[in-house]
């Protein structure tokens, strides 16, 4: 029953046992990018051993889920297998075969698709049996990605729009939005840019209306990519920009954080060195954040590889770089080191069009950025 607490806000008694609980948050820990936090909380109430076999599976599955989203294949794969044999010993075919196209999918980004497919197959033909249609709605999907990463894009295609009409029927509009945003990518390794960017722009629409803030934050950030590949720069950091403004109201930190790499890949490839690094600066810093220190090196890494090493500038150019980086104006710097304020303009001058820069912030920036660089490169 539920009661107030002394904040005013109302909260509701639950007698659920720790297993099913964390469980239950695992979609709270994945739309916020809390993927290790999720994982570490899960791995550690099934290691108590609680829990009925369906209420572990269930948990597993969860565990597998927050594995994928971080990219270990192999812990997403293991713990897929151990919910398989759990429902099936239990006795539940049908939620079995759930995870059996969830296994699928790590066996496909594992680069395994042959046995993707015989799981999908298995998966499919059971939810046929027992008359599941949502079930054969995501057999179908997952079968499409499958499909078409064995060579049969057309196979594939086909698998997908089967199963987008059937969620449409059921009303399943978060999980249509999602094939749509498959089609759009199966199309767009089909080379037809125009079709994927009209699959993920309807995925899109879908996301918004549903009040999905998470996934319509990837679909724009795939239909910036589409706008780069047709040139229209602009258009990209445009929707680069909103896919970062989204993940943001999301509460997704990890996307927040991939989408700043994702921009400074953008800015990198316009020219715009300083935004560039800007951007790749505060992806390492939400990496931290987050316990990433891999994806935070591979920043740092992009910020090392794009900035101009000092020894483009000459000797006395360094100097006054440096004396700009600790807050010195024209005056001061022509004073300290006894040359005329018209020659620090010059200097300065020099300095931006051999590093790219336009202001005295952002050449104080690239001169820390250089240090740290230098503590990297070490």
């Amino acid at each position: 029953m539920g009661y107030a607490g002394e904040d005013g806000v109302e909260r509701i008694e639950v007698d659920l046992s720790p297993l099913v609980l964390a469980t239950r948050l695992a979609p709270h820990w994945e739309a916020r990018g809390q993927f290790g936090a999720g994982r570490e909380t899960l791995e550690g109430v099934l290691d108590d051993g609680a829990g009925t076999d369906a209420e572990r599976a269930a948990a597993h599955g969860a565990v597998a889920h927050l594995a994928m989203a971080q990219g270990d294949l192999q812990a997403a794969r293991e713990a897929n297998e151990m919910a398989i044999a759990l429902y099936e010993a239990g006795g539940d075919i049908r939620a079995a075969a759930g995870r059996r196209h969830a296994l699928a999918m790590v066996l496909l980004a594992a680069g395994d698709p042959i046995a993707a497919e015989a799981h999908c197959d298995a998966a499919l033909a059971v939810m046929v049996a027992v008359g599941d249609a949502r079930g054969e709605a995501f057999a179908r999907s997952s079968r499409g990605l499958v499909l078409a990463a064995v060579g049969r894009p057309g196979a594939g295609s086909d698998e997908l729009l089967e199963s987008l009409r059937a969620f449409r029927a059921i009303g399943a509009f978060g999980e249509a939005a999602s094939v749509l945003a498959n089609l759009g990518n199966l199309s767009w390794d089909m080379g037809d840019l125009a079709r994927a960017a009209r699959f993920h722009d309807g995925a899109l629409q879908l996301f918004e209306r549903l009040g999905d803030r998470r996934g319509a934050a990837l679909c724009l950030n795939n239909l910036a990519v589409l706008a780069q590949l047709r040139g229209d720069a602009d258009r990209a950091i445009e929707l680069a920009q909103a896919a970062l403004d989204a993940f943001r109201a999301a509460g997704d930190r990890h996307g927040e954080a991939a989408m700043h790499c994702n921009l400074g890949a953008m800015w990198e490839d316009g020219g715009a060195t300083a935004e560039a690094t800007a951007s790749y600066r505060q992806a390492a810093a939400r990496f931290d954040e987050l316990g990433d220190p891999g994806r935070a090196a591979h920043a740092r890494q992009q910020i090392a590889a794009l900035r101009p090493p000092a020894s483009e500038l000459s000797p006395r150019e360094r100097e006054v770089a440096s004396l700009v980086a600790v807050g010195l104006g024209n005056r001061e710097i022509a004073e300290r080191l006894f040359i005329s304020q018209r020659t620090v303009e010059s200097h300065l001058s020099h300095i931006f069009t051999k590093l790219g820069l336009r202001s005295r912030t952002q050449l104080a920036r690239w001169w820390s950025d250089q240090r740290a660089g230098d503590v990297v490169r070490a």
